[in-house]
């Protein structure tokens, strides 16, 4: 396998990470507009997967992780989450908050815990995802960063 990087977005990744969301049946409202809080992996110049964060003060809302699925299971969505937890904390983010339909379990593997959706509050509830990206059944989950 070729060398995976992991790198800050550009504007000119907007396309490749649409591509790669819509694969994955992910939504992509809203990833224009928080472009630069992704970060993508490529490898031999093509990007192979991207998470993001919309931030939303010292609440953040962690989105769109994914990875092609050719290379799944070989760590670079590890990587992603850690450089993803490491841009966070770097913008004062205290608590990421996520919604998932298939990715519970990994998440909570990583420290999540599944909360009731209801139960957020402030600017993040007015993210794409929290009204209607994402379907009213997707498990909402959080982490405390501090």
């Amino acid at each position: 396998m070729s060398q995976i990087s992991i790198r800050q977005t550009t504007p000119q990744d907007l396309a490749g990470v649409t591509r790669l969301l819509e694969s994955a049946s992910l939504p992509t409202l809203g990833v224009a507009e928080h472009l630069a809080h992704f970060l993508v992996s490529e490898q031999d110049g093509i990007i192979v997967g991207a998470i993001g964060l919309e931030v939303y003060g010292d609440t953040a809302l962690l989105r769109s992780a994914v990875v092609t699925p050719a290379l799944q299971n070989k760590g670079i969505g590890s990587m992603l989450y850690k450089s993803n937890l490491d841009q966070a904390r770097l913008l004062g983010v205290q608590r990421l908050v996520l919604l998932t339909n298939t990715a519970e379990e990994y998440f909570a593997r990583k420290g999540f815990r599944k909360i009731d959706q209801k139960s957020v509050t402030g600017p993040v509830t007015a993210s794409a995802e929290f009204t209607g990206a994402c379907p009213s059944h997707a498990a909402c989950m959080e982490l405390n960063l501090t």
